[in-house]
């Protein structure tokens, strides 16, 4: 009888040593795949854009500055908005500025770090617009910038002419 006690009490701890162990390793697969969903999910957000995909935001800046440039000439709105949309135009320059830079990196390529210094010029001539060091009225810091993200739009249209040529001459190999 008491054998048979024994044996049971064996039997149930090891069920709950079982239980226990595959709760653990539950506990740290799902840790597991967590991780590996965040890491992807990093690895999305720090991808680089195509060339073409730099090219529609670059367009897209120029085009913001040029209606940008022709609303403020037309209106005369509060010092806030003026401020608003400066920073944010800034703020997209900027972020172009480090994903040349980065892409530039990369790719060990010199065009594309000919971009980012054309976006930094850029920055640089919208800068004074934010803490007044430019009057609203003067727009010529607009119009700078604005003919530096064309400059670098040729470029980028270039640097899309070779990668065009480069992938006819690979693919007739």
């Amino acid at each position: 009888m008491i054998g048979l006690l024994l044996l049971e009490t064996i039997a149930e701890t090891q069920d709950a040593d079982f239980r226990k162990i595959i709760l653990e390793y539950v506990i740290y697969a799902a840790v597991i795949v967590i991780g590996l969903a965040i890491l992807w999910m990093l690895k999305q957000k720090d991808k680089l854009p195509k060339h073409s995909d730099l090219k529609k935001s670059l367009e897209a800046l120029g085009a913001d500055l040029r209606s940008f440039r022709e609303a403020e000439s037309q209106s005369g709105k509060s010092r806030y908005d003026f401020f608003k949309k400066i920073s944010k135009l800034l703020y997209r320059t900027d972020k172009l500025i480090y994903v040349t830079d980065r892409m530039a990196q990369k790719e060990r390529d010199g065009n594309i770090d000919n971009i980012s210094d054309l976006l930094e010029g850029a920055r640089n001539d919208l800068a004074p617009y934010k803490f007044g060091g430019k009057a609203r009225d003067d727009m010529s810091g607009v119009s700078a910038a604005e003919e530096k993200l064309t400059k670098s739009v040729e470029v980028l249209d270039r640097i899309l002419e070779r990668d065009a040529y480069l992938k006819a001459r690979h693919a007739k190999q």
